[in-house]
């Protein structure tokens, strides 16, 4: 996954998706990182940031339990269909339960839901949703992102913006990128039409080049909820090692379940 040798700092990548947006036309590109979703068009005018506003008390939701604490998220079956269904599923089935935060980006992201802590899955049984990418839905801080697994098709289709992308059960919980000088200028340098997507980055934090690469499923809401992030990301780590070269924290950080229920039966809590 392009995720495994995250740059500090936001690449090109955001700027290019809005531009694509923006002037509807079809990105093409022979990276499998660029290619998704590009060929689409989103009209700015109709976005709505659902991210930016909290749920109702009936919104479906999840509290992720980990051994540093609890996470509140909503949860988005209206943008993202298939893969909150799956993923609902596997959570009262308690597939997550007992399952690693594998790698960490210090500071920016961790990436959870496998039962093996070097990140790998026992089979490909769940690993074919489609990607589903929205408009509403950016990788904000506290977004809960399922990154692409593996894409199916031929050069050509590559080439077309056709290749069908697929996600699976581990998912990406992003905190922030560093929001330096260069960073916001470039923010700054978005056409005025997608402004609102830029301020919310610049307000909320988060990981801009990630945008429309993933299907976005939930976000985090509340202090403790973000403080757990904050913490998750924040621990020591080991060296890179394995295939992927994944960065494991010292210490194992697990998903001990994950309920699932509406966003008013943990508001009180947060």
């Amino acid at each position: 996954m392009a995720l495994r040798k995250y740059k500090k700092g936001i690449t090109r990548i955001f700027i290019l998706v809005l531009i694509m947006f923006l002037i509807c036309f079809g990105l093409f590109s022979c990276s499998s990182y660029l290619q998704s979703e590009t060929n689409g068009y989103l009209n700015t005018d109709s976005i709505t940031l659902i991210q930016l506003d909290e749920p109702e008390d009936d919104a479906p939701a999840m509290c992720v339990h980990t051994t540093l604490g609890d996470i509140v998220a909503e949860l988005y079956p209206d943008e993202a269909p298939e893969y909150v269904a799956q993923f609902t599923e596997l959570a009262e089935s308690g597939y997550y339960d007992d399952t690693y935060v594998f790698q960490v980006e210090s500071g920016v992201y961790f990436e959870a839901g496998t039962s093996h802590a070097d990140g790998s899955v026992d089979s490909d049984t769940y690993e074919t949703v489609e990607l589903e990418t929205s408009g509403n839905l950016w990788p904000f801080r506290g977004a809960f992102c399922a990154p692409v697994v593996s894409q199916d098709g031929n050069f050509w289709d590559r080439l077309t913006g056709d290749m069908i992308s697929y996600c699976g059960t581990r998912f990406v919980v992003c905190n922030t990128i560093e929001f330096d000088d260069d960073t916001i200028e470039e923010l700054d340098d978005v056409s005025e039409s997608a402004q609102n997507i830029s301020d919310a980055f610049l307000e909320l934090g988060g990981i801009p080049n990630y945008s429309q690469q993933m299907t976005i499923f939930a976000q985090a809401y509340g202090e403790e909820s973000l403080a757990v992030i904050e913490e998750i990301t924040g621990v020591a780590l080991k060296a890179a090692s394995g295939e992927n070269e994944y960065t494991a924290p010292e210490e194992d950080i697990k998903i001990t379940s994950i309920e699932i229920g509406t966003y008013g039966d943990w508001k009180n809590n947060l």
